[in-house]
């Protein structure tokens, strides 16, 4: 599954769920004859387009069954689920395996369907992607397909649920440069990707200021993923002199490869940080499904220069 592109949104918090989670609502069915209806049609809008729509808006049983699987995913049991939410159910959200979502937070929901039916008002379907972010600006996303009821003893019940990774299209990367000395002490203590990340940016030369030196020096240049990748996506890191193309030199690569989707990349290397002998840092990106790569990062080592792509 893939999802088009990230967006800014907002954290769904458990607490906007407190009030109403009593009441029994069938908002957006009333004087219809649809047995489906749109998110467009429930929120206003262009049916015929993918629309998105402020988790305030969210009727209270989208967002408590939004949130029950959030809070699943993240390792909450079934029974704190309940406790804390007044869902039932919960317990057909399985945690995926050996992924941890306990670090992230979510910062963006799209709900791409809304349903219901005529025969059985109270039962409701919701799909949409779950974006997460964690303190790296690292982002993994999911896909939720939860159908529920909103009657009985508890005010939602999770009847079905299915929820599988992710993967954006293009994904963001960054870029930084270090010392060639600070190279040991960074590799050293890495025990996963936070640990390298942190330290690269914490020995990283600031290339935002213009006037670095210009003899040439042993550096490294660290490039990450920030999104989470998927087996079978192909990568290529290397330096060029031509902006133009994805294509590069990339004899020197070394990629690092850490688990549940995350990847870096490091060019070592003798070089100047100064305008009249900057290159360009490539990086091309192949999902399993393309037909070719295409170019994801696009950046200068010139002093100043603003990354592209």
């Amino acid at each position: 599954m893939s999802v088009t592109s990230r967006k800014t949104l907002r954290v769904l918090a458990a607490a906007v769920l407190s009030a109403g989670l009593a009441a029994c609502v069938t908002d957006g069915g009333s004087g219809s004859n649809n047995n489906a209806f749109s998110v467009s049609n429930l929120f206003g809008g262009d049916a015929t387009k993918r629309v998105r729509v402020e988790p305030e808006r969210f009727p209270f049983h989208v967002k408590a069954a939004i949130t029950a699987a959030v809070m699943r995913l993240k390792g909450a049991s079934p029974a704190r689920v309940s406790r804390e939410l007044g869902v039932a159910g919960s317990g057909i959200v399985a945690p995926e395996p050996g992924f941890d979502y306990s670090g992230f937070a979510v910062q963006d929901i799209e709900l791409v369907k809304y349903e219901w039916s005529e025969d059985a008002p109270l039962n409701r379907r919701i799909e949409g992607f779950l974006h997460f972010q964690d303190g790296y600006n690292r982002h993994a996303a999911v896909r939720f397909d939860i159908a529920y009821e909103i009657a009985g003893q508890s005010p939602v019940t999770l009847t079905e649920a299915k929820i599988a990774p992710a993967f954006v299209q293009k994904p963001v990367v960054e870029m930084y440069v270090v010392p060639g000395r600070a190279v040991e002490a960074i590799s050293k203590p890495v025990k996963d990707y936070g640990d390298l990340y942190r330290l690269v940016r914490q020995y990283a030369i600031p290339m935002q200021q213009a006037g670095a030196a210009s003899q040439a020096a042993d550096h490294a240049i660290f490039i990450f993923f920030q999104d989470r990748l998927p087996n079978g996506d192909e990568l290529q890191v290397g330096i060029s002199q031509v902006r133009a193309g994805p294509e590069s030199f990339t004899g020197a690569t070394r990629y690092f490869a850490f688990k549940t989707g995350w990847v870096a990349a490091m060019i070592p290397g003798k070089f100047a940080l100064s305008a009249d002998k900057a290159f360009w840092v490539k990086v091309a990106h192949k999902a399993k499904e393309a037909k070719k790569p295409t170019l994801v990062g696009l950046f200068s080592t010139e002093p100043g220069a603003a990354p592209t792509s």
